[in-house]
Formats: structure tokens, C-alpha cells, sequence
């Protein structure tokens, strides 16, 4: 029993010394939001190659390209999806601070824009190239969203995101932070 319990000790401390270095090109997500079957958002924190740390909000639209339901077995269905990564900070608190701001601007008047700067991806949860993507107060039915417009590959895609959208991406960042101080 004394056995088990070292062993277990060890391996819980060497899961903690491997949590405190992310390796390079893996996202560590904090928090993720599906606003409908389309509109996916996550925040997380990305290692590059030459080890800079950022913080990123994915912004992403899935489009369902086939889908196939039976009854007999598992739906299945392929999506694709355009993916670009605001760059919302080098530390926690300064991604949540860009959260608040994200917050705020459902304040302003429909048709308000702002650009953020952004990094593409390579399909693979890797970031590449830096650009900008467009974000556009929206009025909608049930309030104000948030419509982000940006590059993927050769087209143009946007996807908006609701006050409860970014309400929850910040309540997980924030939990986030607490679980894991330093983060």
C-alpha cells in the first residue's frame, strides 16, 4: 500500500512539472463556446516555436459538408471548418482585460467596427501568418452580437457571437485562472 501511494505521489508530481511548460505548437484551451451549430469560440494560450506564449480567442464557422443519419449506426457527418485566432494578450490578465473590452463594445451603436490583429491556422491547431479580422456590432432579433469577418484560405467568413457567448468564455477563463494560478 505504501508502495502504491509513493508511486502515486511521484506521478502527480511529475504530471504538475509537465503542466508548468507547454510545448511548442499545442494550444492549451481555457475555455470554449458553441453559440449555434455553426459559430465555435474557445480562448486559449499557444507556445510558438521559439517559444513566445500568447493568448488567443478562436473564432471559428463549421459547415456541416455531408451528413449522413441512420438509425441502424452512429450519425456521422464531415465539416470543414475557417478557424483565425484573435491575439488577445501575452499573459491571463490581459486576456481577460480584452474579454471585458469585447463586453463593452455590445454598447456601442450597430455598425460600430473595430479590427483585431489575428493569426491564421494550418488546419492542425497550428498558427501561422499574422493578419486582421473585422468585427462588426450587429442587431439582431433577441440584442446586439458581435460579427466577426475574416480570411480563410481563399474566401471570406464571419460568425457572430452573442453577450452570453462572451459572458462564458470569460467566466471560463477566469475559473481557469483560479484552478491554475499562473497560468
Amino acid at each position: 500500500m505504501k508502495r502504491i501511494i509513493t508511486s502515486l505521489a511521484f506521478a502527480f508530481i511529475a504530471v504538475l512539472a509537465f503542466a508548468q511548460d507547454i510545448p511548442a505548437g499545442i494550444r492549451v484551451e481555457a475555455a470554449e463556446f458553441e453559440q449555434d451549430e455553426m459559430g465555435q469560440f474557445s480562448v486559449f494560450k499557444y507556445k510558438d516555436d521559439d517559444g513566445t506564449l500568447g493568448y488567443y480567442m478562436s473564432v471559428a464557422y463549421k459547415i456541416n459538408v455531408l451528413g449522413i443519419f441512420r438509425d441502424d449506426i452512429t450519425d456521422m457527418s464531415i465539416d470543414h471548418i475557417d478557424e483565425t485566432c484573435l491575439c488577445i494578450g501575452d499573459s491571463a490578465d490581459e486576456a481577460l482585460s480584452f474579454m471585458e473590452d469585447l463586453l463593452a463594445l455590445l454598447d456601442e451603436d450597430p455598425g460600430t467596427t473595430v479590427r483585431f490583429k489575428c493569426r491564421k491556422t494550418n488546419g492542425a491547431e497550428g498558427l501561422t501568418d499574422y493578419s486582421t479580422a473585422t468585427c462588426v456590432v450587429v442587431k439582431k432579433a433577441f440584442g446586439k452580437q458581435l460579427r466577426f469577418i475574416f480570411e480563410s484560405g481563399k474566401r471570406t467568413a464571419e460568425t457572430d457571437l452573442s453577450k452570453n457567448g462572451i459572458k462564458a468564455l470569460t467566466s471560463g477563463l477566469k475559473l481557469n485562472m483560479k484552478l491554475h494560478p499562473g497560468w
